[in-house]
């Protein structure tokens, strides 16, 4: 059977002039992460090294790496995050956190975060055909990129966006006017965004069922 296993760290974390606070901030996610993301980890996210931390998938549910990626990098927007992904399997029983296990899927997600930090890159796949690892590279990087843009306001109305059905109730959250949200999410390139990661979930899921 075959999982993706997601590693991240923390970039830079001994030069952070807060480390201690970021490091606290991560831990807190970590609880979020299990909160929102029950349903498809088959181990839960663990923060191994204070600036360490990984997670485990069913293969089915390849689609939402990306998704756990994402909301941490919006999170903590204090530091920048690397994220290696790796497809493969386990050579050890799964484990309630996701820690003391091996098999090719851990070790091609710590071959793609040596990769993400030697080439400077925000995510690296690894352990998919060879094609698709090409695609899922630059789309995810492509992404990563629009999205190290954000300003703070355009991020305040980007993590409305999953909880409010509409543009005025983002507004009257925020106590802006529509035109003021409009203007935000038009400036992140937020529909740009929205179809790209569709595309990289559905790149995703087609790349992991080999």
């Amino acid at each position: 059977m075959e999982y993706l296993a997601l590693k991240f760290d923390i970039v830079n974390s001994r030069r952070l002039p807060h480390r201690d606070r970021v490091q606290r901030e991560f831990l807190m996610l970590a609880e979020d992460i299990n909160r929102r993301f029950t349903h498809v980890l088959a181990a839960k996210f663990i923060v191994t090294h204070g600036d360490e931390a990984q997670a485990l998938l069913n293969k089915e549910d390849a689609p939402e790496a990306y998704r756990i990626y994402e909301y941490l990098t919006i999170a903590m927007r204090t530091a920048s995050l690397r994220c290696g992904v790796g497809l493969g399997t386990l050579s050890t029983d799964i484990q309630d956190e996701a820690i003391g296990m091996d098999g090719t899927a851990w070790q091609n997600a710590g071959a793609a975060l040596e990769t993400a930090k030697s080439k400077r890159r925000a995510i690296c796949f690894q352990g998919f055909e060879p094609a698709f690892q090409l695609h899922l590279n630059a789309l995810g990087n492509l992404l990563c990129y629009i999205q190290s843009r954000w300003t703070r306001e355009q991020v305040e109305v980007i993590r409305l966006l999953a909880e409010c059905s509409s543009q005025k109730e983002i507004a009257a959250r925020l106590g802006v006017s529509e035109a003021a949200v409009s203007k935000r999410l038009k400036a992140s390139g937020w529909q740009y965004y929205y179809e790209g990661r569709t595309a990289l979930e559905l790149l995703l899921k087609q790349a992991a069922v080999r």
